[in-house]
């Protein structure tokens, strides 16, 4: 709790959990104002959800590779007070679309959310080790992800309610200035964190994104951050195929209403957290790799444990398979709390697996190209994750039920748990 309140981890924790809040709440109410109050007044309603979904991690693709080179050679304090500046006004130009009924302007401004998440991300990944001591580096990473999955949660939830309001777009657009404002307020108190080789110009990096995003790459690829990062993306991948199916699976096996939907939701995000948190206290901040194998063998026990519950269920309801709960009655089921529990045990190991690894990733990372590994990261991440999306609708396209494609996906930490034992998670001396 004390490094939440020093000036050299608080701003960037508060502007982080912020930024991370104004993503979720924007991109959830805008889909939710196309769905249910026809903002744009478009037909094909499901067809701008999923468009909505690409506009928004675009920008990964495109600007991480120069986003990271420009935080390894300006100070990253720079970087943070002009992209959230940015922040700022981006989210006046959607509130604008959302209350005016502009469907183009409001996606524009996601598409501009994306690009200041692109230039951020290496910013808060990077600057930790230039103001955290060695020892203070894994206990930074699990505040940083626990504050991720708890301001998605939140956005997420706080969507849906002002979104059921009345002047949806008014009080969306009022919340995400102030988040917005607030975040612009903790980066002015970050402290300074130069570069070892500066610019002059932001001229002197190369913006072109496919020569950009093939140099990074490529230089990753040469260096022990390559399968560190490919760990964590394995981590994005399960969760954003676990968290995309979750709304099937409550409505087909849980026989949930949506609130269902988003007790579990809060489960997941408050479990990793919890997870991310626990693992620091229980390793004393000291990096020990083999919590990573067992983390993902973890994920596997707990989410075959979890699917298990969810076929028992599924199967009390085999005389009345149409038979839908509101959240209030599905909470007092019996079976209800085993569904819980063993959920967020697979988040709890989630959280305890990912720190880690960020941890290794900037340790392992050269002094001077740490940005750099870190969009090298959040690249592989987007890829990954657009791929089990793809695998995801192509199996269940195909007919594989959705009890039978996570139980797949989560067999697939096994083999996950094996290869981490290799993984390179100690750094140089020099690198620390």
């Amino acid at each position: 709790m004390t490094l939440l309140l020093s000036r050299r981890f608080g701003p960037l924790f508060a502007a982080q959990f912020l930024g991370a809040f104004n993503d979720n709440l924007y991109k959830n109410a805008l889909v939710l104002l196309v769905l249910f109050h026809g903002l744009g007044h478009v037909e094909a309603s499901g067809v701008v959800v999923n468009l909505a979904a690409g506009v928004f991690i675009l920008p990964f693709f495109v600007l991480s590779a120069s986003a990271g080179e420009w935080a390894d050679r300006a100070d990253k304090a720079c970087i943070a007070r002009f992209t959230k500046t940015l922040e700022v006004a981006i989210v006046a130009l959607g509130g604008a679309g959302l209350v005016t009924g502009s469907l183009p302007l409001a996606m524009v401004a996601l598409a501009l959310l994306g690009v200041h998440s692109a230039l951020f991300g290496p910013v808060k990944y990077g600057v930790l080790p230039q103001h955290l001591h060695a020892e203070e580096l894994l206990a930074g990473n699990a505040w940083i992800e626990a504050a991720t999955f708890l301001a998605i949660l939140l956005g997420t939830l706080l969507a849906g309610v002002l979104v059921n309001g009345t002047d949806a777009a008014l009080q969306v657009t009022g919340v995400s200035l102030f988040a917005a404002l607030a975040g612009r307020l903790a980066v002015q108190w970050m402290p300074a964190a130069p570069p070892s080789a500066p610019i002059s110009k932001l001229s002197d990096i190369d913006w072109q994104p496919l020569r950009a995003t093939r140099r990074v790459l490529r230089w990753a690829r040469a260096e022990p951050v390559w399968p560190v990062l490919l760990a964590i993306s394995w981590f994005w991948a399960f969760g954003a195929t676990v968290l995309t199916q979750l709304p099937v699976l409550v409505r087909d096996h849980l026989h949930g209403d949506a609130g269902v939907v988003s007790v579990l939701l809060a489960v997941f995000s408050v479990g990793v957290g919890a997870g991310s948190l626990l693992v620091s206290a229980l390793l004393r901040r000291r990096p020990d790799a083999s919590v990573v194998p067992l983390a993902a063998l973890a994920m596997a026990l707990s989410a075959g444990l979890w699917l298990v519950v969810v076929h028992l269920v599924a199967g009390d309801f085999a005389t009345a398979p149409d038979r839908v709960m509101l959240v209030q009655d599905w909470l007092l089921q019996p079976w209800t709390p085993a569904v819980l529990l063993s959920l967020a045990a697979l988040a709890v190991a989630g959280g305890a697996y990912c720190v880690p690894l960020y941890t290794a990733l900037q340790r392992l990372a050269p002094l001077d190209r740490r940005g750099q590994a870190v969009a090298a990261n959040n690249i592989v991440n987007s890829a990954a994750m657009v791929m089990a999306a793809a695998i995801g609708a192509v199996a269940l396209a195909s007919g594989v039920g959705v009890v039978a494609l996570l139980g797949a996906v989560a067999a697939l930490n096994l083999p996950v748990a094996l290869w981490a034992r290799r993984l390179p998670l100690q750094a140089k001396p020099d690198q620390v």
